[in-house]
């Protein structure tokens, strides 16, 4: 190799150095000033008409101590200005141990390997993993609603690597969606951000695109809407009367309405409410809430105290499914042999049911628009707030909510179970005397005091 000379800062003399290897037909190294390591390789064709010309970046490796060369790339389509920010790159990663040659090769690995990996690919995939296990399955309307989404999705970028796929894509389909459907438009970019999370697990991206809106303002909100529920003493205790005038003995619909009164718990954990879970000497119901896996909003565990009416129930119901694992088992279902939640919102919104014409345009509908069964929750929620006078806090603790206290940790499961013992079994005893027909319409207008929460 030929001489090195000063070092270069500017173009000019770069162009100046490719002339003169060219004119002495001899390679030649010039040092990039400032930039230890950093050079640029000049090397003459055979013919002696023009020449190769490189960056190279030789460092000292973090921890074999050798010196190898890493060529940056070739001049002109690679600047001088890059070569020196590469080399400031390379600088980085040595101060933190990491050699850049073995970096740089596992970026190309990473970026072939998300080559050969569609949008639609790792999309299918993330939506077998979510049909996967049978103890978490989606409702029939949340599947569909997934599937849409991933077909406006798919429509867009679907053949395109994930690894390409860019903010801008998912913004355009996601507001081309709201100008029509404002909620359908935030539903499909919150599947995108799942599916490329997924892809991110699999080591086939390192950014979530989708994560770059968190906090803009560039789609519209969705408006939020409420479960229907029933929240005044008379009209849920005509809901109550009608749980229990139902005649359907095979599917246990009555008793698995009849817990979500007891328990406000969400419908898919009573639907997959196993013996396991239950301790009748404890008089609890120990699960992990399906809302709270990977959610800081919710407890990953929860305990419901179970008042004599509630076991009365488990008792009755252990005598037909006590040899199975779901309390509410169903040998007829494939995805997992427990009730259906769909069903139980078929027998709400039946005909037959709401005689008592409660709600606005029930006519033939049921309960449908009036009552859902998430609505137990707001149900128990109020009234026992507004009737029986029981904190938010405890109430919430109830229903699976995480608590943080003033000084920002989190009540954990146990927390307060002496006092939501005595709140679920006076919550029971309401219902009874709802449906006995003593409506108490007092409305408390200073809940209890916020107890003091002790471990149990």
């Amino acid at each position: 190799m030929g001489k090195s000379v000063k070092g270069i800062t500017t173009d000019t003399q770069i162009k100046k150095a490719i002339k003169q290897a060219i004119l002495s037909d001899k390679p030649a190294l010039h040092p990039i000033a400032g930039y230890k390591g950093l050079e640029i390789r000049i090397r003459p064709t055979l013919n002696g008409t023009d020449a190769t010309t490189d960056f190279r970046h030789r460092y000292t490796h973090p921890y074999t101590g050798k010196r190898p060369y890493m060529t940056l790339g070739q001049y002109p389509a690679l600047s001088i200005a890059d070569a020196r920010q590469m080399h400031t790159d390379n600088m980085q990663l040595l101060a933190r141990g990491i050699d850049p040659i073995a970096h740089r090769d596992n970026e190309i690995a990473q970026k072939a390997k998300a080559a050969n990996h569609t949008f639609s690919e790792v999309a299918k995939r993330w939506l077998n993993d979510e049909l996967s296990n049978p103890d978490h399955q989606p409702a029939k309307s949340t599947l569909e609603n997934w599937e849409r989404a991933i077909k406006a999705l798919n429509k867009a970028f679907g053949n395109c690597p994930i690894s390409e796929v860019t903010t801008q894509q998912v913004l355009l389909v996601c507001k081309d969606i709201q100008r029509s459907h404002v909620h359908k438009g935030n539903r499909v970019k919150n599947i995108a951000s799942r599916i490329f999370a997924s892809a991110i697990v699999d080591g086939l991206i390192e950014v979530n695109p989708v994560l770059q809106l968190k906090g803009t303002k560039i789609l519209k909100p969705s408006k939020i809407q409420h479960h229907a529920a029933l929240t005044t003493p008379a009209e849920f205790a005509e809901l109550l009367k009608e749980i229990d005038a139902l005649d359907q003995p095979a599917y246990y619909n009555k008793e698995l309405l009849q817990m979500m009164a007891l328990t406000f718990a969400r419908i898919g954990d009573v639907c997959r409410m196993k013996w396991a879970d239950i301790d009748f000497n404890a008089k609890q119901w120990v699960f992990e809430p399906l809302k709270g896996q990977g959610r800081n909003d919710m407890v990953d565990s929860l305990v419901v105290p179970l008042a004599p009416q509630t076991l009365a129930i488990l008792e009755q119901m252990q005598q037909k499914t006590g040899n199975y694992d779901y309390v509410f088992y169903n040998a007829r279902r494939k995805k997992g042999k427990f009730l259906d939640p769909q069903r139980i919102n078929a027998t709400l919104n039946d005909p037959s049911m709401n005689k008592a014409g409660i709600g606005k345009g029930y006519e033939g509908k049921g309960y449908k628009g009036v009552h859902s069964p998430h609505g137990f929750r707001a149900s128990a929620k109020t009234m026992l707030m507004e009737r029986l006078g029981y904190s938010h806090l405890l109430t919430e603790l109830q229903s699976g909510r995480s608590i943080p206290d003033q000084y920002g940790s989190t009540y954990n499961r146990m927390e307060g179970i002496e006092e939501r013992t005595q709140m679920m079994t006076d919550w029971a005893n309401y219902i009874d005397n709802l449906k006995a027909g003593k409506i108490d319409n007092v409305i408390y207008t200073s809940f209890k005091q916020q107890q003091n929460i002790k471990q149990g």
